[in-house]
Order: structure tokens, then sequence, then C-alpha cells
């Protein structure tokens, strides 16, 4: 996630767009350099007309698919907000079924471990990479390479071993398997907003429009009566055009290991230090609070 922090902080988001996007705006130079020698064929009476409808339609689909993409970024940020919630809600409810049985102190001690681990797990599934260092150290009684669902279907046998004990009555099981209900209705959520991205074909059409009524404008700015001028002002209208298209399409993939991810990893250690303390190693900032980029 890009932040603008201190006082070249805009600089520094300014520099990671660029190099983000710095083959779609040397793409942009290579076509005006193309158009500009070239004889504009568009120096017809409607032809302002016509760009300015086809600017109309242009700027709609854009803005269309920018909100949808934002939406997307935005409940994934929503549904690791309730990955937080429901990871503070185990460790409370957890505290609140414990009777003091030392048979029950090593099964709910894993089962916050393993709570830590989901998340860092999790985050680790959602972006296609090896989990961070230390993070299976945290439940050795599970498997290395376990997954994110695989450690919630361990979290519910132990809630079944403290019930057939009968360390826990009706009541807490129901509660602790509501809150493991609703981190799997979360993770559900992630998931789908992953593996489900906008369409391609409506992606491909978005992206060709704003190709097309820029360099259309481009054409038209270049056979102006102030040549300069209109180079300069083309070229702006290209980079806002194709830049505003390039945008959405990457906050639309809010979990794709990029610098434009929502912040996973910082959440991973807000968990960890709600439930094995603010000392613990993983619930140290990867990132400091200066950092522009936050993973």
């Amino acid at each position: 996630m890009i932040r603008s922090v201190g006082k070249l902080g805009p600089l520094k988001v300014c520099w990671l767009l660029c190099k983000r996007m710095r083959w779609d705006l040397l793409a942009i130079v290579v076509v005006a350099a193309i158009l500009i020698p070239i004889p504009d064929p568009t120096q017809i009476d409607y032809a302002s007309a016509v760009l300015s409808v086809l600017g109309i339609g242009a700027s709609v689909f854009i803005g269309f698919r920018n909100t949808t993409a934002y939406n997307r970024w935005w409940e994934a940020r929503t549904l690791w907000g309730n990955v937080i919630i429901n990871s503070r809600a185990t460790h409370n409810t957890l505290y609140s079924v414990d009777t003091g049985a030392p048979e029950m102190a090593p099964i709910l001690d894993r089962m916050r471990r393993r709570q830590v681990r989901y998340a860092w797990q999790l985050a680790a599934d959602l972006r296609g990479v090896t989990a961070v260092p230390g993070v299976a150290d945290l439940t050795p009684e599970d498997s290395i390479d376990i997954t994110a669902t695989d450690l919630l279907t361990r979290q519910a046998v132990d809630i079944q071993t403290l019930s057939a004990a009968g360390n826990i009555d009706d009541q807490a099981r129901v509660m602790l398997m509501g809150v493991n209900t609703a981190l799997v209705t979360a993770q559900s959520g992630l998931e789908r907003i992953r593996n489900e991205p906008i369409p391609l074909q409506y992606e491909i059409f978005i992206r060709a429009l704003a190709w097309f009524f820029s360099v259309m404008a481009f054409s038209r700015l270049d056979g102006s009566s102030h040549p300069y001028a209109g180079v300069g002002i083309g070229l702006l209208l290209m980079v806002v055009f194709i830049g505003a298209e390039r945008l959405g399409h990457f906050i639309e993939q809010p979990m794709n290991n990029s610098i434009f991810d929502i912040a996973m990893f910082r959440f991973c250690t807000i968990i960890t230090g709600n439930l094995l303390g603010a000392g613990h190693l993983l619930a140290q900032p990867r990132e400091s609070a200066n950092a522009a980029v936050w993973m």
C-alpha cells in the first residue's frame, strides 16, 4: 500500500507510480513522437463534436471501472478488518472459557498461537508467496506446508476436543465455533476477490477506449494553431486518461503482491501483538512508520 509520508511524500508517491507505469509512459511518448509529423486526418468540421462525445463516453467507462476497482479494494480491506476483529474475539473467548484446569492450558495456548499463524498464512496464501520466516514455528504441532483453511479446521478440532473432555459447555462451544465460522466467511470473501478479477474482455475494452480517445485527441491538439502548447496539452491528456485506466487496473487486484496491495502483513503484526504480546518478534512491523510502502 503506497502512503504519502513526510514533506517529500507526494514526490515519492509520484515516483513509485511512474516507476510502475514506466512502460505505459514510454508507449505514450513513442506514440506521440510518431503522430507529430503525420498530417492530422481528423481536421474536419464535426471532429470536435465527435471527440467530445467520445471523451464523455471514455470518462464514463473509465470512471465506472475505477469505482468498481476501488470497491473491490475497499471490500478486501473491510474483510481483513473482520479477520482482525474475529482474531481478537477468539482471544477473548478463550479467556472467558478458561476454567484454569491444567489440561486446558496447552490447548488454549496452541489455539492462540495457531490463530496468529492463521493470519500470516492467510496473507501468504492470498499473495501466492511463502509465509514469512518464523510463522511455521508458531505451531510446531502443525505441518510446515499447512494452508490457512486447514489451520481453521485444526482450530475446530481443538474446540471439539475441549467439548468432548467436558472442559467447555455447549454454549462456549457455540461461541468459539461462531468466531471460527466468521473467519471462514471473511477468508472466503477474500478468496473470491482474488480469484474473480474483472472480466478480461471488459478490461481490454476499457484500455483500448482510453488509448483510442487519447490518440485521437492528441492528433487534434497536435494540429492546432499553437503546436508546442498543443503537443504539451495532448501529452498531458494522454497521461491523465491512460494513467486513470492503469490506476484502476492496479487497485482492482488488492492481493497480488505489489505496492498497490492492502497492508496485510501490517494487519498480521497487529493480530500477533494482540494475541501473543507486543514483544513477540512477529509483532514488530516489517516496515518503519515512515515507509512509503506498507506490505
